[in-house]
């Protein structure tokens, strides 16, 4: 079986994580599972232009002659549609990431046509899943794994006063502010003075060292799809507080030590709480269905399925 991924998102050495989760994904199953595999990754400048490349895919496509094509992120789909009719007679499996079935209307509707002309869709989180409600049928909720990196039966490490901010403070979409009114909260009313850590430019070690040497993950953002720090710091056992963004409520049902909140006073609160309990490891079951080695093989399992 011969799979072609073409993506529009993967690390480089000016953006080390961009895109990590594709890249991990892909790299496990050309390195643990019995087929061919190709990957096209979409280059440019900002904006469609990268996109607008359809007979280059083209030609790739019928050079490699793919038993299925799987693509990441709804644009990315865009030179599939525009040579639709040529290539119609392969298995396209697309994978979507959030912004493109919650972002701009021209991103939604050329995903949503995406979806309609894949033989199966893959949804990282149930908020995307159920957005893609004219295509439930053929579409499984399949979240991106965690690198077997932090999936971790070390001993326990000795945890410090310390909250991890995963994201730069320059990001909007991160709600930067939320999180400073939270610490100062924590400051003046809770007595707390935390270590604040920021996931930004540190390598894969020194975010598991934080994830297992912290506190809390407290996250402030506006939104998300599912997020892969929050599954990061499940496997390594780290309270999470966050607000209710994307797959973040279902990740953390049921899990102790671990709350949605809204308001600055309520996370603050929660956090406060978090703070001053003993962390417990959290359940065996959930952290293996979060491994990337359990994901790629709902993928391949799925990939077997489309080919059969």
């Amino acid at each position: 079986m011969k799979i072609l991924y073409i993506v529009n998102a993967y690390p480089t050495k000016q953006k080390p994580y961009y895109g990590i989760y594709i890249k991990e994904q892909y790299e496990y199953i050309k390195e643990n599972f019995n087929l061919e595999s190709k990957i096209i990754i979409l280059k440019g400048s900002n904006g469609f232009k990268k996109y607008f490349q359809p007979f280059k895919i083209l030609d790739e496509i019928k050079d490699y002659n793919p038993d299925i094509i799987h693509v990441h992120y709804g644009l990315t789909g865009l030179p599939l549609l525009l040579i639709y009719p040529l290539i119609r007679k392969i298995n396209i499996i697309s994978t979507f990431h959030g912004s493109d079935i919650n972002g701009n209307k021209i991103v939604m509707f050329l995903s949503r046509i995406l979806a309609n002309i894949s033989v199966k869709n893959i949804a990282v989180s149930k908020e995307i899943f159920n957005k893609l409600n004219k295509n439930k049928d053929k579409t499984l909720h399949i979240p991106c794994g965690v690198d077997p990196l932090f999936v971790t039966s070390s001993k326990r490490r000795e945890r410090k006063n310390k909250i991890i901010f995963s994201g730069h403070p320059n990001r909007l979409v991160k709600n930067y502010k939320l999180f400073e009114n939270v610490i100062k909260i924590l400051k003046d009313k809770y007595e707390q003075n935390p270590e604040v850590i920021i996931f930004d430019n540190k390598s894969r070690e020194e975010i598991k060292e934080a994830l297992l040497t912290s506190k809390c993950l407290l996250m402030t953002s506006l939104s998300e799809g599912s997020p892969q720090v929050v599954k990061e710091a499940i496997t390594c056992d780290l309270p999470i507080v966050s607000t209710p963004v994307g797959d973040v409520p279902y990740l953390l049902d049921s899990l102790k030590n671990c709350y949605i909140a809204q308001s600055a006073e309520d996370l603050a609160e929660k956090v406060n709480f978090v703070l001053s309990q003993d962390i417990k490891s959290f359940p065996e079951e959930r952290k293996h269905k979060l491994n990337n080695q359990y994901i790629c093989n709902e993928v391949v399992n799925l990939y077997k399925k489309v080919n059969s």
